[in-house]
């Protein structure tokens, strides 16, 4: 029983034993894989931690680069701000800013009481770059049309465009009536020379004949040999038949062996014979040269008149269909508010369509052409006939000479013709010269030459005087010290288009205010309020940059008063302008012109506002002289309405600084609105030129040079930390890609660049 008890309690021993064992062996594993699995997750852990405190470190370096651009371009130049709108840089460096800033963003205290974080980062390096500057003309457009959108479009509109707009239809007509009448009159005038030299062909070859003493010779009247000339045609036509009888009664007397008897006078009139003969021949033959020279000039110069009626013709067809009026039919297609108020008479474009119709009594049909050539035919062959006569003449009585016939009429039929067609050819085209006469006479159009003559000594003397208000830019005498400027001007505005890449523009050394006579005047006034409504046509549709820009430029920029022309204009007294005519005076017309000198660009302004104002006032004109009836006297009737009212405007200008639109029209326009459409004109047309001259002038009136000036910066910060666990694996991870920085000694280095502009 113990025995037994005894194994039992052995074998339970034993078994127990096993137990232990097998527990034993099981807990060191679990033991063993909670270290493996908690110093994996402890790897994990510090990993985690140091990648939380990285991410920390890029937005600390963000927030840094961030708020170090932003602080950099707080400091702005006031002086550009406060006279000109613009944000440019200035103040304290843009680096010590930068850095700073970044500095006190990144490296604060731990120790504050307000402020703790889990990283402790030192900057490594900061800087900032410029990223735009205001010299740019991308950027410097930019800043004005920011500055100008919500004024100009108002400001312009209401004040100009609602003014000009109602006025293009009958602007465009009276632009088609000046061009097309102006063209003609031209082509007139030199179709109207040739035919005046025709006409003075036509006289001279009369003329040649008239004074070359073959009506002495013939002479031009009866054939009674008792009263004739003794060597004159009808005189020895008169006596042949006695110089035959001496001849026969000789011939006789030597036949019978006896002395001749009339030997001394068969001499006497055989040499009367052979002179007249010999004068006749050479002097019809001169004639005859003469006639045949200037017959074919006389051709010519008839040719010449037609090809100028075909272009006359040309013209007239055509000109309507010219795209220079595009403008005016753009401008009238869009409705302006405000402009129902300035609204100009309906009937005002009729008329002037009338006048263009007129155009048609200029042009002359070609069949006018064909008679006139006839006639200078008929001309050439009546002398011709006379020529043939006279040779006949001459030969006949060199035959009979020698073979005398007592009973011929040869003689005196020929003198007879010979007389009769040199009375025909004198009556027509010498004394009283019917032919001729009706020519000249129809010619001179009724009278009109005459009447055109007057105006135009009228229209002559009214430019002489208008060229005298405005010459006096030309007489104001230089000044080195304004030049000096102008020249440092010149040099900023070089500059700047070499800054953007742009070629610098070629400038006039001088500036005419006028064209060289009041016809040029017309058409120059004309084209220019071509382009003028073309300009409008465009802010209305679609050119707002251009608007923007000129309405900026005579905000922020000096004008040229134009009571400070005063003095000028009423008396030629140039002393006031000269002391006026100072760059800071003159701001924008520079801008519009470019002239680099203190003449030009007042003096190209104020000659364009005296061309429109003349395109306005013949347009009047136009209507106002219609009744003349002939369309170059309703011309040079217009032009001299135009001029004497453009006077007018110019002396309102002096005295107020606006002049009224136009009769049609009762509202004043100032000077400064006339250089927001010259702005359009001009500014549309080379834009970089005008961009660089606006910032030639504030470069001038501040001293900075905006190319240097910036707008926006990039700063750019290295930060770096020290990592708290794994460096190595922080590395390695970085080798794969997965980090923004890199790991150097123990410390995570990143990078932030951070751009802002204005």
């Amino acid at each position: 029983m113990k025995a037994s008890r005894s194994v039992r309690l052995s074998q339970h021993l034993a078994r127990k034993s096993c137990l232990c064992k097998r527990l034993w062996r099981r807990d060191g594993a679990v033991t063993i894989f909670s270290a493996m699995v908690l110093s994996s997750l402890l790897l994990f852990m510090s990993i985690l931690i140091d990648y939380a405190r990285i991410a920390s470190l890029h937005k600390i370096t963000e927030d840094a680069a961030r708020a170090g651009a932003r602080s950099v371009l707080s400091a702005f130049d006031s002086q550009l701000y406060e006279q000109y709108g613009l944000f440019g840089r200035g103040g304290t460096s843009a680096d010590t800013i930068y850095s700073e800033v970044v500095k006190a963003n990144v490296e604060r205290s731990v120790t504050s009481a307000a402020f703790s974080r889990p990283i402790d980062a030192k900057v490594v390096h900061s800087h900032t770059d410029q990223a735009a500057v205001l010299g740019s003309h991308k950027v410097f457009e930019r800043q004005v049309l920011e500055e100008m959108k919500y004024k100009a479009p108002i400001d312009f509109t209401l004040e100009v465009a609602s003014k000009f707009a109602p006025m293009a239809g009958a602007m465009k007509e009276s632009a088609v009536t000046v061009d097309l009448l102006e063209q003609l009159r031209k082509l007139y005038d030199k179709r109207q020379a040739s035919l005046d030299r025709i006409l003075a062909l036509q006289k001279q070859s009369a003329e040649k004949l008239g004074t070359s003493s073959l009506k002495a010779l013939l002479p031009y009247g009866g054939l009674d040999s008792s009263s004739a000339e003794e060597d004159t045609a009808s005189s020895l036509a008169g006596r042949y038949e006695d110089y035959a009888g001496w001849v026969i009664v000789d011939e006789q007397l030597i036949a019978a062996g006896k002395a001749p008897k009339y030997t001394q006078e068969r001499a006497e009139y055989k040499s009367e014979a052979i002179a007249l003969i010999n004068e006749l021949k050479k002097r019809t033959a001169k004639v005859m040269s003469e006639h045949i020279k200037l017959q074919s000039t006389a051709k010519e110069q008839l040719e010449q008149a037609r090809l100028l009626n075909g272009e006359m013709r040309l013209i007239e067809s055509k000109e309507r269909q010219s795209p220079a009026y595009s403008g005016y039919d753009r401008v009238s297609g869009k409705p302006v508010v405000g402009s129902d108020a300035y609204t100009l008479p309906s009937v005002t474009a009729s008329e002037l369509q009338d006048i263009q119709k007129t155009a048609d009594q200029l042009i002359l049909p070609d069949a006018w052409f064909t008679e006139y050539s006839a006639e200078l035919d008929d001309q050439a062959q009546l002398y011709t006939a006379f020529h043939n006569e006279a040779s006949g003449f001459t030969s006949a009585l060199t035959l009979l000479l020698d073979s005398v016939d007592r009973y011929t009429t040869l003689l005196r039929t020929g003198t007879t013709k010979m007389i009769a067609l040199y009375g025909q050819y004198e009556g027509l085209y010498v004394h009283p010269g019917s032919i001729v006469a009706k020519r000249q006479q129809e010619l001179a159009n009724g009278g009109l030459e005459k009447q055109r003559k007057e105006q135009e000594k009228q229209l002559g003397s009214l430019w002489k005087q208008a060229g005298n208000m405005l010459g006096g830019f030309q007489s104001v005498a230089g000044s080195e010290e304004q030049q000096a400027l102008f020249n440092q001007l010149e040099e900023r505005y070089k500059g700047n288009l070499q800054f953007n890449t742009v070629a610098a523009q070629g400038l006039n050394a001088e500036t005419k205010a006028f064209s060289e006579d009041a016809h040029a005047q017309a058409e120059a006034s004309a084209e220019l309020s071509n382009g003028l409504f073309g300009g409008v046509a465009d802010m209305l549709e679609q050119a707002r940059d251009t608007v923007y820009l000129g309405e900026y430029v005579l905000q922020r920029y000096s004008v040229f008063a134009p009571q400070q022309l005063k003095m000028m204009l009423e008396n030629g007294d140039t002393a006031e302008l000269s002391r006026a005519l100072a760059f800071h005076n003159q701001e924008a017309e520079y801008v519009i012109y470019g002239f680099h000198n203190r003449i030009g660009n007042v003096a190209a302004a104020y000659g364009e506002l005296f061309s429109v104002r003349m395109a306005i006032r013949t347009m009047e004109g136009l209507s106002t002289c219609r009744s003349a009836g002939h369309p170059l006297l309703i011309l040079s009737c217009s032009l001299i309405y135009g001029l004497e009212k453009t006077m007018e405007d110019m002396l309102d200008f002096a005295d107020r600084g606006s002049a009224p639109l136009s009769k049609y029209a009762n509202v004043e326009i100032s000077y400064t609105d006339y250089l927001r459409l010259f702005m359009l004109l001009h500014g549309g047309a080379n834009r970089e030129a005008s961009v660089s001259r606006m910032i030639a002038v504030i470069e001038q009136n501040s001293g900075v040079t905006l190319s240097g000036v910036s707008t926006a910066v990039t700063g750019e910060v290295r930060i770096s930390a020290q990592l708290w666990f794994l460096p190595g694996v922080m590395q390695l991870l970085g080798s794969y890609g997965l980090l923004q920085g890199r790991v150097t000694n123990g410390r995570y280095e990143t990078t932030q660049t951070i751009g802002w502009s204005y």
